[in-house]
């Protein structure tokens, strides 16, 4: 009997076509360069192996190491970058709109830009799923303003469990003051 596999829930940081440009050629840079780092080293490493003493083997496998990380660090963000921009698309056309209602608010670390984060607990439910719970860390200075009850304005994509959560409204901004000239 097979049965339908249920895909984890995701939040979605959407992704726009300028950033996954961007991330693509920064990585197909990485990629191609330090790939063809890698070829050249090997090659002249082991061509050069009974001309040279042991020490230009051991800098050319480090070399040629490093070159390998950075060539895969860059296959990483290419193929990374394009997922996120898929996810984007597909979410946009096929999501639909949903709620989010904050369960729990928590601290979180700081990412390693030195933001703050809080952890948001939710439940999210919708047309064409079945509700779910996920907890994510989120920025603080997008969603540090939520509190337990909050409602959130959210869009799921009813496949993957891929989704994206928008900002607590604001608060109430006072009317302008009327001004009496003396």
């Amino acid at each position: 009997m097979a049965s339908a596999r249920v895909h984890e829930p995701a939040l979605l940081d959407p992704k726009g076509p300028v950033i996954t440009a961007v991330a693509c050629t920064v990585g197909a840079a990485l990629f191609l360069g330090a790939g063809g780092a890698f070829v050249y080293v090997t090659v002249r490493t082991v061509a050069d192996l009974d001309a040279t003493g042991s020490g230009w083997v051991w800098a050319g496998a480090g070399l040629a190491l490093a070159a390998a990380f950075i060539a895969c660090v860059g296959l990483s963000t290419l193929l990374s970058a394009r997922e996120d921009r898929r996810a984007t698309l597909r979410l946009a056309a096929l999501g639909v709109d949903a709620t989010a209602l904050v369960l729990a608010v928590a601290s979180a670390p700081p990412t390693n830009d030195h933001y703050d984060q809080v952890r948001l607990l939710i439940r999210i439910s919708g047309p064409g799923f079945e509700p779910f719970e996920c907890s994510d860390e989120v920025p603080d200075y997008r969603f540090g303003s939520a509190t337990q009850g909050t409602v959130l304005s959210a869009r799921v994509d009813p496949v993957t469990r891929a989704f994206t959560i928008e900002r607590p409204p604001g608060p109430p901004v006072p009317p302008p003051e009327t001004r009496a000239e003396a």
